[in-house]
């Protein structure tokens, strides 16, 4: 066999490839479980971390925050056109979804209970368009259902520096005991262009500051969690009543 022929070169080259390719199919088979177990674990702490649950970085370990999301926190499923909870869904069932317009009906509500089993703090999920990705996260209301208890984003890919400040504590900070309600209508919270002027009512109930260098980021943010408070309005609707 001549080694050196263009034959023997490509064919050892097909083989090689094959062979990797197949070693990281099964690689990746192998590993998923392990990483969707990941994804849910780091979903679980954003919520709890919106809920006021547990603090950034929490160092405890991940068995015992695994048990307190499951004492503390339940999970309903929203029917957002009627803004009643759906007790036959789950959220595996609405993650299996393939309809978009099932996607936007049926949203899952996280809610965090006091030590006597009292609803506490109902976490929505927020996401929409920043300068350069998505955003995905969760902001919390107290039981009000009206004044901000935390935010959190966990998934976006947002300019390093500057549009990824949104993960900075100090800046998510400046939203709890912000209201969404003002006189009764769904006002939101808006991220200001600039620092938000304490001398204004409505600014320091309503606004947060904004991040420098990231309008378009800012400007997406403000847009999507109005957009996900209106969607959720028939929902949150019922909490105010009461």
């Amino acid at each position: 066999m001549n080694v050196n022929s263009n034959g023997y070169v490509l064919g050892f080259a097909v083989v090689v490839c094959v062979a990797m390719s197949a070693a990281l199919a099964v690689t990746a088979n192998l590993l998923k479980p392990a990483q969707d177990a990941a994804a849910e674990f780091d979903r679980q702490k954003n919520v709890m971390a919106a809920a006021g649950l547990v603090t950034e970085g929490d160092p405890r370990p991940r068995s015992e925050l695994e048990a307190l999301y499951r004492a503390r926190v339940v999970e309903q499923v929203v029917d957002v056109t009627t803004g009643e909870v759906d007790a036959q869904k789950t959220r595996a069932d609405v993650v299996a979804m393939k309809d978009k317009a099932d996607r936007e009906r049926y949203r899952v509500v996280a809610v965090a209970k006091d030590a006597q089993g009292n609803d506490e703090v109902f976490v929505l999920p927020i996401s929409g368009k920043g300068l350069w990705s998505t955003l995905y996260g969760y902001l919390a209301l107290e039981k009000d259902a009206d004044t901000v208890r935390g935010i959190t984003f966990f998934k976006h890919g947002e300019t390093p520096g500057l549009g990824d400040e949104v993960d900075n504590p100090d800046w998510k900070a400046k939203w709890k005991g912000k209201t969404v309600l003002d006189g009764g209508n769904l006002v939101s919270v808006a991220v200001k262009k600039g620092r938000v002027d304490p001398a204004i009512a409505r600014e320091q109930a309503h606004m947060v500051d904004g991040l420098s260098g990231a309008t378009i980021t800012c400007n997406g943010v403000t847009k999507f969690v109005k957009k996900d408070l209106e969607a959720f309005k028939p929902y949150l609707s019922k909490l105010w009543k009461n």
